[in-house]
């Protein structure tokens, strides 16, 4: 059956197989020495004050003041739009200036307190945070709907957070979470007594780590709040210690029993709204790993393919990815705390870098130097390498689109929004410019 390939591409390519070597399963670190990368990452966004993109929340102060508050808060949508500009729903309809303006009232900013309480809580269900509280699209251009600005990022199911205020229609809350700040849906959200108690949810040694794209868990009718969860690879999933067999709900008569299948900690709110643990049920067909993934090219290549001809997905807005969403979920399956951000991750991935400069003979130069699975970065993109095949590079990425000549020459702009391989001398999107000019770095997390 025909596949759609990009330029240069061939369809044994697609396999991940095509890329390894026989030393591509030889483990280069450990999972303590793993840890001291996401240590020393923490220390260079503190550091380089990126601490609203990668926070140690412990480091929270027990409240905030009303003008650090509301500068925040006004800083988390003015970074993304400007209220005084034009903008777009996803039906390409021009926002009205009035609803733009009910939108940010709904910040609550003339609510915000002299001393603001910090209150902890935890995910239940995957969620997105947006730039203000609001599911409408803000986007740039008529029919960009799928990039939405308020679109910052989605966050895993039992992410720890700090929530910081709550909106005037009282349908979201202001948080800060490790790796964004920003509004999610409040009944997204259990409350916890302390911090503690919403990190030791993920602070076990015995969990199920996924190791394809995404998966859910099994329906119970009669249990709703643990039914179609999403996890996406590199969600940590706690076991339950006992797997005895049982059924959930206990003594139903058509009650699931975990009978090939994983039984696991599912974060719910009680009718106060606090969390309670419950237990659910993930079937045993799912591709999950006990604990995180031997770090090494084999695992990094064929962890990138299961993602092959997903869609892009800009903010993980219809749970799918971006770009930098698809490297920080490929290496957090070994345990790598990547930031969300694509220039962040230049920044702060704290691995050898080589610098990108010269001409194309220059640059392919330094291409000799990087190894299957080394990550490629240029401004406002990431992208992971292959390899060489019969004198090109290839590369995969989450991606909009690439541009090729035509017959006479003419730049025509290919649109693809998928996970997808390319050549990487390919032009990019709008510019006769290749990809491999626009280089500016490449992290060498394979040497």
């Amino acid at each position: 059956m025909k596949i759609n390939l990009a330029p240069s591409v061939k369809k044994e390519m697609l396999k991940a197989e095509f890329w390894l070597t026989n030393s591509a399963a030889e483990s280069t670190l450990n999972y303590r020495e793993i840890e001291e990368i996401n240590h020393k990452t923490a220390l260079k966004a503190e550091k380089n004050n990126f601490t609203d993109y990668y926070f140690n929340l412990e480091s929270a102060p027990e409240s905030y003041q009303k003008s650090e508050l509301k500068e925040m808060i006004k800083n988390t949508f003015i970074r993304k739009i400007d209220p005084k500009k034009e903008y777009y729903n996803l039906r390409a309809e021009l926002l009205p200036q009035k609803t733009k303006e009910e939108i940010i009232t709904n910040c609550n900013l003339n609510s915000v307190r002299e001393d603001n309480q910090v209150q902890s809580g935890i995910l239940i269900r995957r969620s997105v945070v947006r730039a203000l509280p609001t599911e409408e699209v803000f986007a740039s251009e008529k029919f960009s709907g799928d990039q939405d600005l308020l679109q910052l990022t989605a966050l895993s199911l039992g992410t720890p957070l700090l929530i910081l205020f709550e909106s005037s229609d009282q349908k979201y809350f202001y948080i800060k979470a490790k790796l964004m700040t920003g509004w999610v849906k409040k009944e997204n959200i259990a409350l916890t007594e302390d911090l503690k108690t919403a990190r030791n949810y993920l602070n076990t040694n015995q969990f199920l780590v996924v190791r394809e794209s995404y998966l859910e868990t099994e329906p119970n009718p009669f249990a709703p709040e643990t039914s179609h969860l999403f996890f996406q690879m590199g969600d940590k999933i706690p076991l339950v210690k006992d797997q005895s067999l049982t059924e959930i709900p206990a003594s139903h008569p058509h009650a699931q029993a975990n009978l090939n299948n994983y039984l696991v900690w599912l974060p719910t709110k009680d009718d106060q709204g606090y969390l309670e643990l419950k237990q659910g049920i993930i079937a045993s067909a799912r591709d999950l790993n006990p604990g995180f993934l031997k770090f090494n090219q084999q695992n990094i290549i064929k962890q990138a393919f299961k993602m092959l001809g997903e869609r892009y997905d800009w903010g993980g807005a219809v749970k799918r990815r971006d770009c930098s969403r698809f490297i920080m979920d490929i290496f957090r399956t070994f345990g790598f705390e990547f930031p969300r951000n694509a220039d962040l991750q230049k920044k702060l991935i704290p691995f050898e870098k080589e610098i990108f400069r010269g001409d194309l003979k220059a640059r392919k130069m330094i291409l000799k130097k990087l190894k299957t699975g080394d990550i490629l970065h240029m401004p406002g993109h990431v992208m992971l390498y292959l390899g060489e095949s019969e004198g090109k590079n290839y590369l995969i990425h989450a991606a909009s689109g690439y541009g090729e000549l035509d017959q006479n020459g003419k730049l025509q702009t290919r649109s693809v929004r998928s996970v997808f391989l390319m050549d990487l001398e390919q032009f990019i999107k709008n510019k006769q410019l290749s990809y491999l000019e626009k280089f500016s770095a490449a992290t060498k997390i394979t040497s």
